[in-house]
């Protein structure tokens, strides 16, 4: 499966328009936005799949027609668990039982592509957490617009794709765990 995401877009229609032109080049099956998408006109959002949001810390409470919210909620799409793990998700808990392949988060795990420009590691512990004894496959955030990128943690990949200081949006194709970063040069 290819997912197309990016983060952090803070209601900047420039970054929304390099997305969306990604978008039609990609051909993505899916769209992810863990976070901070701010003011978004839909009437740009035209795209043919199914999106998949999370609420940022600068978020409001979203409500948009072509982007379902997922904060707090684990669904299947193509064959693939997802859990989404907003701001505030935390405080609601995640069934002990509960299975997923991928995260999708505003906040990074700690430690993992969560350190600020100050050196400061500001991701959850308690994401962390989650990640140590799940073990997804993998974690899509942002929120830490510098820290971009991805890492592997164990047996789990993850991805910051965080457009705040740069980059377009990115692809991540789930059967072969290849990942590209476009416009982060």
């Amino acid at each position: 499966m290819i997912i197309q995401c990016a983060a952090d877009f803070h209601g900047n229609e420039e970054r929304y328009i390099k997305f969306f032109r990604g978008f039609e080049k990609e051909k993505p099956d899916v769209v992810i936005l863990p976070g901070d998408l701010g003011y978004l006109n839909e009437d740009m959002f035209d795209i043919s799949v199914p999106a998949f949001a999370v609420h940022g810390n600068m978020d409001g409470l979203l409500m948009f027609k072509k982007i379902e919210m997922v904060d707090g909620k684990i669904f299947s799409f193509n064959g693939i668990n997802f859990i989404g793990i907003g701001w505030n998700t935390k405080f609601f808990g995640i069934d002990a039982k509960a299975n997923f392949d991928i995260i999708i988060s505003h906040v990074p795990p700690y430690k993992i592509k969560d350190k600020t420009f100050l050196g400061m590691h500001i991701g959850s512990k308690w994401l962390r957490k989650i990640v140590e004894e799940k073990k997804p496959k993998f974690v899509l955030c942002g929120h830490v617009h510098e820290d971009y990128g991805y890492e592997k943690f164990n047996d789990t990949i993850v991805v910051n794709c965080s457009i705040g200081k740069k980059g377009e949006y990115t692809i991540i194709d789930t059967d072969r765990n290849e990942i590209r970063m476009i416009g982060y040069d």
